[in-house]
C-alpha cells in the first residue's frame, strides 16, 4: 500500500514538480555547481563549425587551384576538315595510322610516288641513290594535315608493314620495314623517318613478295622480333 506522501505526489504532480523547482532555487550554490559540471555545449558547437567551414574552404581553394591555376597541357586545335593535293603523284595502297607526334591524335602514315617530294625542304630521289620518280614515305598530322616528316625510302615498294610490336622492355623503336625493289630492305624510325637500318636482298628481279611480313622469334638473340619473308618465283 502506499503511504500518504507517495499518495498525495501521484495526486498532485504538478505540486511536487513545484516543490523541487523551488528547493533548487533555495540551494543556488548547487545549482551553480550543475553548471560548472555541465559540458561546454556552445563551444563544442562553434568548434565544430569552425571545423566544417574550415575544411570547405579548402575544398573550394582546391578546386579553384585545379580548374584556374594550375595550367592544362598545349594541345595543338583540331581541324575537322584538312586536305593535302598531290597533283602528279602515284599512291600506293597502303595507309597506316599512329600517333606519331605525341599529340593524342591518330596521324597517317602513306606512301606515293613522285619525281620530288610535296615537301620543299624534303631530301630528293638523287639524294639517297635513286632515279627519279623513287618513292617517298610520308607522315602527316591527323590533327591539321602538316607533314610531320617525309622522305624517299626505295626505288620501288613491294611491301611495307608498320608498327612492328616489340618486346616487352626492349629499347628497339616502333619501325616500318619496306621491302623495295629492285632488291632492297629497309627499317625506318615510325617517329621521326630516319632509316634505322638498311641493305640488299638476295631476291631475283622476277620475285614476288608475298603479303604479310611474319613475325618470328628472336632468332639471332638481340632482343628484337625477327621478320619471316615469303617470296615466290615462278613456281617456287
Amino acid at each position: 500500500m502506499l503511504d500518504h506522501k507517495d499518495l498525495e505526489a501521484e495526486i498532485h504532480p504538478l505540486k511536487n514538480e513545484e516543490r523541487k523547482s523551488q528547493e533548487n532555487l533555495g540551494n543556488p550554490s548547487k545549482n551553480e555547481d550543475n553548471v560548472k559540471s555541465a559540458p561546454p555545449q556552445s563551444r563544442l558547437s562553434r568548434c565544430r563549425a569552425a571545423a566544417f567551414f574550415l575544411s570547405l574552404f579548402l575544398c573550394l581553394f582546391v578546386v579553384f587551384v585545379v580548374s584556374f591555376v594550375i595550367p592544362c597541357p598545349d594541345r595543338p586545335a583540331s581541324q575537322r576538315m584538312w586536305r593535302i593535293d598531290y597533283s602528279a603523284a602515284v599512291i600506293y595502297d597502303f595507309l597506316a595510322v599512329d600517333d606519331i607526334n605525341g599529340d593524342r591524335i591518330q596521324d597517317v602514315l602513306f606512301l606515293y610516288k613522285n619525281t620530288n617530294s610535296s615537301n620543299n625542304f624534303s631530301r630528293s630521289c638523287v639524294d639517297e641513290g635513286f632515279s627519279s620518280p623513287c618513292t617517298f614515305a610520308a607522315a602527316v598530322s591527323g590533327a591539321n594535315g602538316s607533314t610531320l616528316w617525309e622522305r624517299p625510302v626505295a626505288q620501288d615498294v613491294a611491301l611495307v608493314e608498320c608498327a612492328v610490336p616489340q618486346p616487352r622492355g626492349s629499347e628497339a623503336p616502333s619501325a616500318c620495314i619496306l621491302v623495295g625493289r629492285p632488291s632492297s630492305f629497309i627499317a625506318v624510325n615510325l617517329f621521326t623517318g630516319e632509316t634505322l637500318w638498311n641493305h640488299s636482298s638476295s631476291f631475283s628481279g622476277n620475285a614476288s613478295i608475298l603479303s604479310p611480313l611474319l613475325q618470328v622469334p628472336d632468332v639471332d638473340g638481340d632482343g628484337a622480333p625477327d621478320l619471316l619473308v615469303l617470296t615466290q618465283e615462278r613456281e617456287e
